[in-house]
């Protein structure tokens, strides 16, 4: 397995990138607007900086792998691995990920190429050496960069003190960017979250509308409260009776009372339910309301059901006339109006 050769590249030549240059690479970098951008301009520039023949980003993942960021060949980008390849995180990888200075590893390079299929394409050109630089952000190796290069002697202490800056300036532009982006995403997509939320909220209100809407027509049909004489009303009372449907029909009883001056109020119990002791209850109170305003109240059609659950209330019905059906007690209804409007005989 190859190894790096331990050390620093070696002096030699003279430094050929200048402070202004770098300067004007770095501001470059900082305004790339994305991630594939800043790793193109990453690569077109690194040749001012190294001047290689291959170059190859590669990003550790904090599972222990690592994936090609991007790529570089004279002059042509590439976003990512080269078709079919991958990176191989052996000792070669490994070392070059774990550098906390540059360094170099020297061919040959058949095992290299057999190792990786990335590397194979980074060592395609046979190079003297493959220099390599951590990209590092508060001293910690988060990738490296691969400069394939044709004579060991391109890089001199200046080179490498530029290639070092550089690559620093890589990691934090990159961390940066990254975060901005992931932070932008996150909006988005809590905002996204907050539409949907919304969205729901309106369609619930709007259920929740409907549904209030429909108890509403629903208790109007529970009570239909029928002008079956003159001064007789007649409430035909079909189901089980709970809390809102009795409220319900104690103002629509006594509003009705009120309004047509009614004599007499039927309360035809053919089709009630008695569920419980408080369906019980409300029917007393609405006969007791009904005396209050001046109107008699009589019952008909008592189920047989009821009549248990009334003695087993305490409930009673005293001074209440009850009749077997409903034409019964309109019979007494309409007998006792006629009576009433008959002159006296002296």
């Amino acid at each position: 397995m190859l190894t790096p050769e331990p050390g620093q590249p070696p002096e030699a030549g003279g430094g050929w990138i200048v402070l202004g240059v770098l300067n004007e690479i770095l501001l470059k970098l900082a305004s790339q607007p994305d991630l594939r951008s800043l790793w193109e301009e990453v690569c077109a520039s690194a040749r001012w900086i190294v001047p290689s023949q291959r170059l190859c980003v590669v990003l550790a993942n904090d599972g222990g792998g690592a994936r090609i960021a991007a790529r570089y060949e004279r002059g042509n980008f590439g976003y990512g691995a080269p078709e079919g390849g991958g990176v191989v995180v052996d000792a070669w990888m490994v070392a070059a990920l774990e550098a906390q200075r540059p360094a170099w590893f020297r061919g040959p390079w058949d095992e290299a190429r057999e190792a990786d299929r990335a590397r194979a394409w980074l060592l395609a050109d046979d190079p003297d050496v493959v220099f390599h630089v951590p990209i590092q952000v508060y001293k910690k190796t988060i990738g490296t960069m691969l400069f394939a290069l044709e004579d060991q002697r391109q890089i001199d202490r200046k080179a490498l003190a530029s290639a070092t800056t550089y690559a620093l300036y890589v990691g934090a532009t990159y961390t940066t960017l990254k975060n901005s982006l992931d932070l932008a995403a996150a909006s988005a997509q809590l905002r996204e979250q907050n539409d949907e939320l919304e969205r729901v909220q309106i369609e619930l209100r709007l259920q929740l509308d409907r549904v209030r809407a429909a108890h509403e027509a629903m208790l109007e049909m529970s009570t239909p409260i029928i002008q079956v004489w003159d001064g007789v009303l007649t409430l035909p009372v079909i189901g089980t009776i709970d809390s809102a449907r009795a409220a319900r029909m104690m103002e629509e009883v006594l509003d009705a009372v009120v309004r047509h001056g009614a004599r007499f109020m039927i309360v035809d119990l053919t089709g009630a339910q008695a569920t419980d002791a408080s369906t019980i209850d409300h029917l007393l109170r609405i006969f007791a309301a009904t005396r209050l305003l001046g109107s008699r109240c009589i019952v008909s059609g008592v189920p047989t059901a009821m009549v248990g659950r009334i003695l087993e209330s305490g409930g009673s019905l005293d001074g209440i006339p009850v009749f077997g059906t409903l034409k019964s007690a309109l019979e007494h209804a309409v007998g006792a109006i006629r009576q009433r409007a008959q002159p006296s005989r002296r």
